[in-house]
């Protein structure tokens, strides 16, 4: 399988009670939350998540998986989508309110990459845990990066990544942006057209089904982040599940809350 993902990393799953540090509406129904860190050893590195109770009470039962969109030692930002009535609730929080999360969850992208090319492409609100890849790949000196951004309509938080990178293609269904339409197109084009070490993808389920399946049609390791509903977050309910290769002929299901969110691309096996 190549490297291991980073799975051995900082997991203390515990719940804390969060400020909300701001909250500011940045595009069409998607929130821009920033949550003081309940100390400055709580570590949160790039591709995990935490788990947000967004209401009062029993509502909802559920709490909300929102990965990581940026972190800094006091500080975490998320970037939510307005969707539903627990991410109302949470979009609907104001500034100097406390959030209870539980987290940090999930394992990491790897980035034990010093030098070479890599391509970053993200698909809606899946941009926002690349932003952390992003920051944290751009502090390597002799690591090339090349984004690729696709949004429905509005685009967001493109400038931020332009913090971190030149280089970056942004893409969406309106005119008016770098390329009309969806990631797929230009994604193959650059693969075609140039040569890179290493892929990481965040977005909707059939934009990363055909980003691993070019990405192996030209050799390029890529490696994933599933976004998925969850419930308890930490394991133990095993709804969110995946089918990953076992050896050569055989398979089986792991959680996506707990052996992901992040997986290579030649791990997970998409069904039809």
């Amino acid at each position: 399988m190549g490297r291991s993902i980073g799975r051995e990393v900082y997991t203390l799953e515990k719940n804390y009670l969060c400020e909300i540090l701001e909250n500011q509406r940045i595009a069409h129904n998607v929130h821009r939350i920033k949550i003081k860190k309940p100390s400055k050893d709580f570590k949160i590195q790039a591709g995990q998540f935490i788990n947000i109770k967004c209401g009062e009470g029993d509502f909802p039962l559920l709490r909300r998986p929102i990965s990581i969109g940026l972190t800094d030692e006091e500080s975490m930002i998320v970037y939510v989508s307005k969707i539903g009535k627990g991410t109302k609730l949470l979009c609907d929080k104001s500034k100097g309110e406390f959030i209870d999360i539980l987290g940090p969850l999930g394992n990491t992208f790897n980035v034990d990459i010093e030098e070479g090319k890599v391509l970053i492409v993200g698909g809606g609100i899946g941009v926002a845990p690349l932003l952390e890849l992003t920051r944290v790949l751009s502090q390597k000196d002799d690591v090339e990066m090349k984004l690729i951004l696709g949004y429905r309509d509005e685009p967001f938080i493109v400038e931020e990544f332009k913090n971190y990178v030149d280089n970056v293609i942004v893409v969406s269904e309106k005119e008016g942006f770098d390329h009309k339409g969806y990631v797929i197109a230009p994604f193959e084009k650059e693969l075609r057209e140039n040569s890179y070490d290493e892929v990481f993808s965040c977005g909707p389920e059939p934009m990363l089904k055909k980003i691993k399946e070019i990405s192996e049609e030209n050799n390029t390791t890529v490696q994933l982040l599933l976004e998925e509903r969850m419930a308890c977050g930490i394991g133990a309910c095993l709804v969110c599940t995946c089918k990953t290769k076992r050896g050569e002929d055989d398979w089986n299901y792991v959680r996506i809350c707990k052996e992901g969110p992040v997986f290579y691309g030649k791990e997970v096996i998409f069904d039809e």
